[in-house]
């Protein structure tokens, strides 16, 4: 019987799944390993007994016959000692056979799974302080202790990952075909209710979106805040979007506009919500605005800022794509422009 053939008979009598010939088997080599009788092992003693009796067939059927030993006592010992190390390693290139049979790194074998069944939030904490908030009905797989050069967790459903930031071990997200890699950051990681999309959308920080196993993934997507890359797995493309509700990013930004040029005005929603607004005619940007966005979302901000230039917008991507036929420039408004071109080029 090789390695494998006792690793399978093993779990099948861990499972309660081997015959009574196996089943005397097994308890036959646990006897020889402990020199006692086995009829009921308990859940403590099944806790590495695979290592444990395959080290102690190896070196019970590596021991020299009595003769031998009379015959060469130092030899007897050299035998003895060259059997227990053989038992070593053979426990080590068990466990780790085991191991990487299974596609999991032996610093990571262990692993526990939660599951939010409930109707609210459950909250999730990790081994290194970072928190995952699972929606109702997802789950996710992580290990106990992470290893020394990345931490991966599994994700089914929504959740909500508060990354705790360590630049020399990378956070992976696995959901499906997608795969998140972080330093340090908060994001969303959603999969529609038919299995189609997964989208990614980020909060702070940075965040590296594929798709697909390795020698086969698409182009890596960075996105920013207010940003998303959505994965749609009947096209098997991975595509970069806006958030549905976009948070503002800088409170600092005025939102309060007398007679303003759109062109100062856009700048302002870049500088507040993180995002890039483009036209397709430039005279809309000499279209002046008059109004108070504060505390509006910024789509309700588009559509007022639309409105009042008889402009329209499009998302196009991650881009908001103005278009309209725009103003003939006033004498003053072009003043200001001209001055505001040039600090922006001073700065």
């Amino acid at each position: 019987m090789n390695r494998e053939e006792f690793a399978a008979l093993l779990e099948k009598y861990q499972e309660g799944r081997c015959s009574d010939d196996e089943k005397r088997l097994v308890e036959h080599w646990f006897a020889l390993l402990e020199n006692d009788r086995a009829e009921n092992i308990s859940d403590a003693d099944l806790q590495g007994i695979d290592a444990r009796i395959w080290a102690g067939m190896q070196e019970k059927a590596s021991l020299p016959d009595l003769d031998e030993v009379r015959k060469n006592p130092f030899r007897s010992i050299y035998f003895r000692w060259s059997a227990i190390a053989a038992s070593l390693l053979l426990i080590v290139w068990f466990l780790s056979g085991k191991v990487l049979d299974r596609g999991i790194p032996l610093a990571t074998y262990s692993w526990d799974e939660r599951r939010n069944d409930g109707t609210g939030i459950l909250p999730v904490l990790l081994e290194d302080s970072s928190t995952v908030e699972l929606s109702p009905g997802a789950s996710v797989r992580f290990p106990t202790h992470f290893e020394q050069e990345k931490r991966v967790v599994m994700l089914k459903g929504n959740a909500f990952f508060s990354i705790r930031k360590n630049p020399k071990r990378p956070f992976y997200v696995h959901s499906g075909d997608v795969t998140t890699k972080v330093l340090g950051t908060s994001f969303h990681v959603g999969t529609a209710a038919n299995g189609r999309q997964t989208t990614v959308e980020v909060v702070t920080g940075l965040v590296s979106v594929y798709a697909g196993q390795a020698g086969k993934k698409t182009a890596d997507i960075l996105i920013s805040p207010n940003h998303t890359a959505t994965f749609d797995r009947a096209s098997g493309k991975l595509s970069a979007g806006l958030a549905g509700k976009p948070r503002i990013l800088n409170t600092n930004v005025s939102f309060r506009f007398h007679n303003v040029p759109l062109s100062e005005v856009a700048q302002h929603i870049r500088d507040a919500w993180g995002v890039d607004i483009e036209t397709e005619n430039k005279q809309v940007l000499n279209c002046t605005l008059t109004a108070d966005l504060s505390g509006q979302p910024l789509f309700v901000q588009l559509d007022i800022i639309c409105a009042a230039s008889g402009a329209k917008y499009q998302i196009r991507g991650s881009t908001i794509r103005i278009s309209g036929p725009g103003c003939k420039l006033q004498g003053s408004q072009a003043f200001r422009i001209h001055k505001l071109n040039r600090s922006l080029m001073q700065t």
